[in-house]
């Protein structure tokens, strides 16, 4: 059966109702999905890569166990902000580019399909004092496939956004179509598809268990279940390194980051969507408000190493000052606002920030997929297609197997 024929035959709009089912609050109930404790294959792990993954694989009607240990859409994973950034400019990395091409009609069609907004057309503005060989490169790639961007200089940045300070910024390069992604909500709605047409959800966390030569036999939860299949994927994002230490340690570092929301004046519009575009430059980024949460500010540098298991999820002072002073230059109206959110996450950062997504060396059907490197989230629907592919062995783009390969 195609995934078409599949959609028509399983899909249904996803409201409210469907994905409070699967809020992190609701997901102790899932064990009650369990049809066997053997299926043709387990996914391990619930972010981007990991959900994705297992609903592209149900789609094509294999039998698919997706664990995770604290639920989709944890507050834990690199995926569980409220809001992520997609994007076409890429510098020169053209299979990304064409890649993240794919993915703006993929996340369309699955608005569609869930029937809840997923993506924000907000635009995004790269801002720079002059033209770097990056910003030259990006607007060369997004000119060459297609992709509308508009090269502002500073008089034009003064015009177009008097609600922003752009003094020392000589350049703006401008991605009109670029859009805000509702992170949290996306990984649960696509979550809760995963199990409307058949996928088992479970909360549990899992390491590889018994072997048998080059293959897996099963992995094994903390409580002592194991749950066998022909097939294991392991997406599970900063909890790689820990699972295969050996293996990915040196690898795949995990960086925390702090993210800050802060609030707009009573009855001022200008810095939220659709009036501000999502921003960028040396240091820092952001976007408008949205949903009104507040304008989003986020420090790109932050700890070098962080537990997505026991380190606290507050924000330090330090952080928070480096935040305001950013604000205050950058956006000067907002200067007395106050924090109204905070989020602390990591990232999975790789050496060459290319994804991970090999066979493990030792095993035939394992495969692992991860090293988001802060910017996997906006290929979600086409990268699960790809894993879910490498997964059962079908043919892939071989210049996109090579560049994300386990050894370089």
């Amino acid at each position: 059966m195609d995934r078409r024929t599949f959609l028509e035959v399983t899909s249904a709009p996803l409201g409210a109702s469907a994905l409070a089912t699967l809020l992190p609050s609701t997901m102790s109930a899932a064990p009650a999905l369990i049809q066997s404790k053997r299926s043709a294959i387990v996914v391990v792990g619930s972010g981007v890569f990991g959900v994705w993954t297992a609903l592209h694989l149900r789609e094509q009607g294999h039998d698919v166990t997706l664990l995770d240990a604290y639920g989709a859409g944890s507050s834990r994973a690199t995926s569980g902000d409220e809001t992520r950034q997609i994007r076409a400019g890429y510098g020169d990395r053209e299979l990304y580019a064409r890649m993240a091409q794919r993915a703006f009609a993929a996340w369309r069609e699955r608005e569609q399909e869930f029937g809840i907004p997923l993506m924000i057309e907000t635009g995004r503005l790269e801002l720079a004092s002059d033209w770097t060989p990056s910003l030259r490169a990006t607007q060369a790639m997004l000119t060459r496939l297609g992709v509308p961007v508009e090269a502002l200089t500073s008089d034009d940045l003064r015009r177009r956004y008097p609600q922003m300070d752009t003094t020392g910024m000589g350049v703006g390069l401008l991605e009109p179509t670029a859009a805000v992604l509702r992170a949290k909500t996306s990984i649960i709605a696509a979550a809760s598809a995963f199990t409307r047409k058949g996928g088992t959800l479970l909360v549990k966390r899992a390491r590889p268990g018994s072997t048998d030569g080059r293959r897996l036999i099963d992995v094994e939860t903390a409580t002592g279940e194991r749950f066998a299949a022909q097939t294991f994927v392991f997406a599970c994002g900063p909890w790689l390194p820990k699972l295969f230490p050996q293996l990915l340690a040196e690898r795949i570092k995990v960086p925390g980051r702090e993210v800050f929301y802060f609030g707009t004046p009573s009855g001022d519009t200008r810095f939220s969507y659709p009036n501000m575009p999502n921003f960028s430059e040396d240091g820092y980024y952001g976007f408008p408000s949205v949903d009104g949460r507040g304008v989003k500010v986020c420090p790109t540098t932050g700890p070098v190493t962080f537990d997505p298991d026991t380190d606290e999820r507050i924000v330090t002072p330090h952080e928070v000052r480096r935040a305001r002073a950013f604000l205050a230059k950058r956006f000067p109206a907002l200067k007395d606002q106050p924090i109204t959110e905070t989020r602390v996450c990591q990232l999975e950062n790789t050496v060459d920030e290319h994804f991970i997504i090999d066979h493990h060396p030792d095993f035939d059907n394992v495969l692992i997929a991860g090293g988001g490197s802060g910017h996997a989230f906006k290929h979600g629907p086409v990268l699960g297609e790809y894993v879910a592919k490498r997964a059962v062995g079908e043919a892939t783009d071989g210049a996109f197997d090579r560049m994300v390969r386990l050894v370089p």
